[in-house]
């Protein structure tokens, strides 16, 4: 059975990756933008809507507001005259087979659904989807029995150095756009049942929405199945969500702004980055190449090398770029004894300064696109990783053939685009460094 199991995932894998290639893109008849991978290899469909509903347009009084609409969703429809609760939808979707959940991040609000790709599950599972998306109640028992979970969950939380951390620093490297806000338990209880009324009716619609699917369906049958779920939300946005854009450094200014908070903890938890690059910039494949060598690649990393290796100042040692569609941030981060909190703050800055001024050697630069492009087939090796990155090239609006072009681009980097991506996006002496527990 194993044996077998094995023979099963492997072929899956291998169907997967070559599906991967082709990306089917139109336009519904709803106005709905539809991106469809198919894999028929399982009979498994996933599938995915984006609204511009994200949490960056939540009202500086109720934040948290674009997340609690979306967690609200399946608490409970009104469809002709009769509640399907949320009891029903749980065991409904258990019957079924198929799941179905409601999210918000800082740029979207998304719904998932996975069903069957069986005629009468998965015509029943979208039937269903329509009838939450219709008209979500939104009962006032069952937000304040949220708005608590919220609040202990915040409570929990805030007594945790990892969550004042990344407060603080998202507040220190967005400073007064929306990205830099996170929910307090006073923005949630002002939350009311007729606020999520609202967002839903203002922000949930058809025309402009992304819709990703992987799976058993092809286009023909895919619209059909469209055309049910979406009749069930309005055709166009009463209400377009305006996002500010992210300011980047003034290199003529030098910040090298340190903050420090207080802790119990036994170790200093570390932070230090600034606002880089948003997804379509055409450096995000120099940028992801050199952060690789730099804190992303593990054990074999500048970072852990210098911090590490060489001084043993903390176990794990990092760097990461996130881009969005806005401008997402580079950082890097460690925990470390508190005592030695300013050296591991001083070696990760020169280390950072370093590779800004002179890039990479070409051993490293050889190793880090070699091991980037060799494991670029763990990155699609299921469906739901094909969801993934499909639903971000839809929503990031990048070219179809970016999962094939991938390797490609990462072969083409150079040594000199590196160090030009480095030096454009990133200033050592305008990052912002955050501890929490330092002495």
């Amino acid at each position: 059975m194993k044996h077998l199991l094995a023979i099963i995932i492997f072929g899956f894998s291998a169907a997967v990756v070559q599906a991967s290639a082709k990306i089917n893109h139109w336009v519904h008849g709803s106005g709905a933008l539809v991106y469809l991978v198919e894999a028929r290899t399982i009979p498994m469909i996933d599938l995915q809507i984006d609204w511009s509903a994200g949490s960056v347009s939540d009202p500086k009084h109720q934040l948290g507001l674009a997340a609690m609409t979306a967690g609200m969703i399946d608490k409970g429809s009104m469809v002709n005259g009769r509640l399907i609760s949320e009891a029903e939808v749980s065991d409904r979707l258990a019957d079924l087979g198929a799941g179905l959940t409601f999210s918000a991040s800082a740029e979207r609000a998304s719904m998932r659904l996975r069903t069957l790709s069986d005629e009468k599950k998965k015509g029943a599972a979208i039937d269903l989807a329509s009838s939450v998306l219709k008209a979500p109640v939104f009962d006032s028992k069952i937000l304040k029995r949220e708005q608590e979970r919220t609040v202990s969950a915040i409570k929990e939380a805030d007594l945790k150095p990892e969550t004042k951390l990344s407060k603080e620093f998202d507040r220190q490297m967005y400073g007064q756009h929306p990205f830099a806000d996170s929910p307090t338990i006073k923005t949630i209880q002002a939350i009311k049942s007729e606020d999520l009324k609202r967002f839903y009716a203002s922000r949930y619609a058809a025309k402009g929405s992304k819709i990703t699917v992987v799976g058993d369906i092809g286009r023909a049958e895919l619209d059909q199945l469209l055309d049910r779920l979406m009749a069930s939300i309005p055709k166009e946005m009463k209400e377009q969500q305006h996002v500010p854009d992210v300011v980047k450094f003034d290199k003529s200014k030098q910040s090298n702004l340190v903050i420090k908070i207080p802790h119990e903890a036994q170790q200093a938890h570390i932070s230090m980055g600034m606002p880089a690059i948003a997804r379509k910039d055409p450096d995000y494949f120099p940028m992801l190449v050199g952060n690789y060598i730099l804190g992303g690649g593990g054990f074999v990393s500048r970072l852990v090398k210098e911090v590490r290796e060489k001084r043993g100042l903390a176990y794990s040692v990092y760097s990461y770029v996130a881009p969005g569609r806005q401008i997402g941030p580079y950082a890097a981060g460690m925990q470390t004894q508190k005592a030695q909190a300013d050296l591991a703050v001083e070696v990760m800055k020169k280390t950072i300064g370093d590779f800004i001024a002179n890039g990479p050697t070409d051993e490293e630069l050889q190793a880090a696109k070699s091991n980037l492009v060799n494991g670029f087939p763990l990155r699609i090796d299921s469906n739901r990783k094909i969801l993934d990155n499909v639903s971000s090239i839809a929503w990031n609006d990048l070219p179809l053939d970016t999962l094939d072009q991938w390797t490609n681009e990462l072969r083409k980097v150079t040594k000199e685009q590196v160090v030009a991506a480095f030096k454009k996006n990133l200033d050592v002496n305008q990052m912002v460094t955050v501890v929490v527990g330092a002495p």
